[in-house]
């Protein structure tokens, strides 16, 4: 741990030019026409920002071992001006913690979270537990009430290059020396390809809305790595006309596993 723990920090959200946003309600022209101010920022985005605090605190052993979680409360606009917010650190049951809060320009709490670091590593999730699948052909259609707890999530076990890595240090806009000085993969690309794995094996009909999210890592990660996903439904549920499901992905690097991810979204309704 670093002797001075970053307390908060201002930063400018600012989207990057995917195509994946394209047409949709991360896209400002799209947004505006539908009566926002600007482009919704993305959960997935918002958690990746959540993790410079860990990393300007612990550097590459919170990549090797460290947590995160988040979840988003509302809506962040491209070009939003936000703080975030570091709790203290608070040491009991074989870790250290601080709870985080980002707040936007009103002062509002538009996402909150933690991040941690355990004295010693945790176990990596067994990978015989975690069959890799192949995505289905045809990917099931899923309709309301239809994501069922025990369905599976299959991967396409493609490497993460480096012109990808590079890509996310620019849509992160992530500055920190570790990621070129170690070749180190962003937490924030971690999940991102984990839920695109998920995504990408069922048909939903319409945007999946990420409500909440934490990741437990096992080990570094670098560009030129295979990467593959296994991944089920925990739990699914209506409330007030929504239908939530929880997902549990494990993710592989060559074979190793490297992160967990527990997530909560909003699929239909």
């Amino acid at each position: 741990m670093t002797a001075s723990f970053p307390q908060s920090r201002r930063l400018t959200i600012r989207l990057d030019d995917s195509p994946r946003y394209r047409g949709s309600v991360h896209d400002d022209a799209v947004a505006r026409a539908m009566g926002y101010r600007a482009a919704l920022v993305p959960g997935a985005f918002l958690y990746g920002h959540f993790s410079r605090v860990a990393i300007e605190a612990w550097g590459l052993d919170w990549a090797a071992r460290g947590g995160i979680g988040a979840r988003f409360r509302r809506p962040v606009y491209n070009g939003d001006e936000v703080t975030i917010e570091a709790g203290p650190l608070v040491a009991g049951a074989g870790r250290v913690r601080s709870e985080l809060a980002l707040r936007d320009a009103e002062g509002e709490t538009a996402a909150s979270g933690w991040i941690d670091l355990p004295d010693v590593a945790e176990p990596a999730p067994l990978a015989a537990d975690w069959p890799l699948l192949r995505v289905p052909d045809p990917r099931p259609e899923i309709g309301p009430g239809g994501w069922r707890k025990g369905m599976r999530g299959g991967t396409a076990q493609s490497v993460l290059t480096e012109a990808e890595w590079l890509e996310s240090l620019a849509a992160f806009d992530e500055t920190h020396p570790i990621y070129r000085r170690e070749t180190l993969v962003h937490s924030g690309l971690l999940m991102r390809r984990a839920m695109g794995e998920v995504y990408g094996s069922f048909r939903f009909p319409g945007p999946v809305v990420l409500v909440s999210c934490e990741t437990r890592h096992y080990a570094p990660v670098r560009p030129g790595a295979r990467f593959g996903t296994s991944s089920i439904v925990s739990d699914e549920y209506e409330r007030k006309g929504k239908h939530y499901g929880e997902t549990d992905e494990v993710v592989f690097a060559d074979g190793n596993v490297v992160s967990r991810h527990r997530r909560l979204q909003v699929y239909a309704g």
